[in-house]
């Protein structure tokens, strides 16, 4: 108990002499030299602003600059979601003069629609439009975009939307031609919803990588001349009566958001 009481007693001593010494001005020497280390942090913590609405906002605790960092944070996906639309309203803009273009350039009677759902089936490879019965939409009917791109054919009208089989789903089949010396002819089949292929062109005729293929007119609902593909590769096997290019579509098939019936 008595060296507690000691030092209790030397420890109030301490504080007693440099609270005094503080007041009459002893210690002033030691505390401007503790002040020059502990100011320059104090600035830093004390001027720390985030620029807000123009303004410069002063925080005096750190719950107030976490709230602030949220805001901003908040208000920078809104800025990203706002231009991210900008974006897709121009791309969509861009596609509908293309179509209008196209549209100018020929006698089509067509009906604009919005792709509203695409289908989950791995094996195929389907759109959903926003128009269908009552807009006297029909089965067979074929779907462009940009300038005369064909992308599919309408195989189920329901009352106020359509679905769409793609050109590279697996059981879409259009009757082709290529715009090569021969005009050689054929059917381009879809491929799984990865690829699209040209089929049963003869052995003899002779196809170019760099082809562009287009409609043959020879099928019901389908004009000619419509871009299906440009040639890509070229299959060919000994003693096959048959010949097999690999085509790149037009347009990317997974990037569809308007689309134009041609209501023939």
């Amino acid at each position: 108990m008595k060296n507690k009481s000691k030092t209790f007693l030397a420890i109030s001593v301490v504080i007693l002499l440099t609270t005094f010494f503080h007041y009459i001005g002893l210690l002033k020497p030691l505390e401007n030299l503790i002040r020059s280390f502990i100011s320059p942090v104090s600035k830093v913590m004390y001027d720390l602003s985030l620029e807000i609405k123009g303004q410069n906002q002063n925080f005096s605790t750190v719950e107030e600059l976490k709230n602030a960092y949220i805001i901003s944070e908040e208000k920078l996906l809104e800025k990203e979601i706002f231009d991210s639309q900008i974006k897709l309203v121009s791309a969509e803009n861009e596609e509908l003069r293309k179509e209008l273009n196209f549209l100018k350039k020929n006698s089509y009677q067509t009906l604009g629609a919005d792709v509203i759902g695409k289908n989950i089936d791995s094996l195929g490879n389907t759109i959903i439009i926003n128009r269908g019965e009552d807009s006297n939409l029909k089965v067979g009917q074929s779907v462009v975009v940009s300038e005369g791109v064909l992308i599919g054919k309408i195989i189920k009208v329901e009352k106020s939307n359509s679905v769409i089989r793609l050109i590279n789903d697996n059981q879409s089949k259009i009757a082709a031609t290529i715009l090569n010396e021969n005009k050689s002819i054929g059917l381009v089949e879809g491929g799984y919803g990865i690829s699209i292929y040209l089929n049963f062109v003869p052995q003899t005729e002779k196809i170019i990588i760099g082809d562009v293929v287009v409609t043959s007119g020879l099928e019901t609902n389908i004009p000619k001349g419509l871009l299906l593909g440009k040639v890509e590769a070229v299959e060919k096997e000994a003693y096959q009566p048959f010949q097999k290019a690999i085509l790149t579509p037009f347009v990317d098939l997974e990037k569809i958001f308007v689309v134009s019936v041609i209501l023939i």
